[in-house]
This record gives C-alpha cells, sequence and structure tokens, in this order.
C-alpha cells in the first residue's frame, strides 16, 4: 500500500544529501505512531519493509551545494505491511510540521492510494526514486548495470527481502533488462551511482510484488528504490 504526503516548505532551497532529513521525518513518524515498532526497525538490525522517495514538482537547479527545489514537496511512501502503513498514514496526520534544514515543512495533505495488485510474471517499472546495487563483496561499492556483479548483487538482495518478509528462501527465474537506464549521481553521506530509468523484470508474480511494495536494491528504507509499474 502506499502514501502520498503533500508539504508547503518555507524555502525553496536544500542540501544535496537532502535524503537525511527525510529519513529523520520518517524515523520521527514511526515513535509518535507506535514506539515498538520504532524500536523493531531502527534498534534492531532488521530489513525494514518499506520504502520512499521524494519529488520536488518545482525542482529548478542548483546554487553550489545547494538544489533549487521550490516550495512544493510530495513523500511517496509504500510498504507491503498494512498494519505498518495504518500506523504511520495517522502519525503523519499528527505532525503539522517539521523542521527540515533551514526550511519548515507545513503538512497539507496525506493520501492513502488503494492497494495495486501485480498479476504476471513480467513487469516494466519505472524508478519514483532510484535504484542501489552493491557489490557483494564490497558493500560500499555501488554498480551500473554494465559492471561486473550488478546482475548477482541485484538478485542477492531481491532473495534477502523475500526470506524476510515473504520467507520465501528459493528465489529462481529472476531476469532484469534495462530498457533506458541512466546513471544518476545522489549524495548521501557520500556520493552514489545510482540507477535510474526503466527497466523490465521477470519473476514470479509474489516476488514482482514485493518489488513493487519494498522496493528493489539496497537502501530502500534510504529513499532508494521505490517503483511504479508502467506497464
Amino acid at each position: 500500500m502506499r502514501l502520498t504526503i503533500n508539504y508547503e516548505m518555507s524555502g525553496d532551497k536544500l542540501p544535496r544529501d537532502y535524503l537525511r532529513g527525510f529519513i529523520s521525518l520518517i524515523k520521527a513518524s514511526f515513535e509518535l505512531a507506535n514506539k515498538n515498532l520504532f524500536n523493531t526497525f531502527y534498534n534492531q538490525h532488521k530489513l525494514k519493509p518499506f520504502t520512499f522517495g521524494v519529488y520536488f514538482p518545482e525542482l529548478y537547479g542548483d546554487e553550489g551545494n545547494l538544489l533549487k527545489v521550490g516550495t512544493k514537496v510530495k513523500l511517496n511512501f509504500s510498504s507491503n505491511n498494512h498494519e505498518l502503513i495504518t500506523y504511520i498514514y495517522n502519525s503523519f496526520h499528527n505532525i503539522d510540521e517539521y523542521r527540515l534544514f533551514d526550511n519548515v515543512l507545513k503538512l497539507k495533505n496525506v493520501t492513502l492510494h488503494p492497494p495495486y495488485k501485480i498479476y504476471g510474471t513480467e513487469k516494466i517499472f519505472k524508478t519514483l526514486s532510484p535504484f542501489l546495487v552493491n557489490n557483494k563483496g564490497d558493500s560500499n561499492k555501488f554498480l551500473w548495470p554494465e559492471e561486473e556483479g550488478f546482475y548477482e548483487g541485484l538478485i542477492f538482495s531481491i532473495k534477502e527481502c523475500a526470506k524476510e518478509f515473504l520467507n520465501i528462501t528459493e528465489v529462481t527465474n529472476v531476469e532484469f533488462e534495462p530498457i533506458q537506464m541512466r546513471k544518476l549521481p545522489i549524495y548521501h553521506y557520500q556520493k552514489m551511482p545510482t540507477n535510474k530509468g526503466l527497466f523490465k523484470l521477470k519473476a514470479d508474480e509474489e516476488i514482482l510484488q514485493m518489488v513493487y511494495d519494498v522496493g528493489i536494491g539496497v537502501h530502500r528504507s534510504q529513499g532508494f528504490g521505490m517503483l511504479e509499474v508502467v506497464k
């Protein structure tokens, strides 16, 4: 299930590494919503069953280390856990204002979208937030589809999520085909070469549903890997 939270921001600029501010906002929402959930996801080493993406409709350039993002902010949040979505939906409603770096986010509205059901074993996805795939031997090395180890790293991350969220220990017949991809550098504690664009993914229906719900790749809960279905 998915939420869209719309904000009006007091200023129109944010640091290039703005994602850490939204991570803090989501953590605050969890802490307000349910202390046990907060403890489970932030005080224990567990994969988190959610992803998010930030969209700036008025983004118009940069200025040194700042991005000119405009005053409208759209936060998209997705999870396969309906209980979690319910808690977070109510929690976001209760945070009318939030300090984000030198700005203040003012809540406009929160929309809960109807569940989207995946049918079939092949889908074309578009990134709502770019995704990261790391090298299995070096978690700080992030890969592009043409680089050696990309496919292995991607499948490994999908298998880890399937084991944690679906209790599936054997994942087979996963195929990834880039369609229109580009490398997009994102600043998040370090400069990261993320993957953005269109791709085709073939897998069992429940795996495709999981990828749609909780994201693809690594660091999903830090604002990477959120997808929408194109076809």
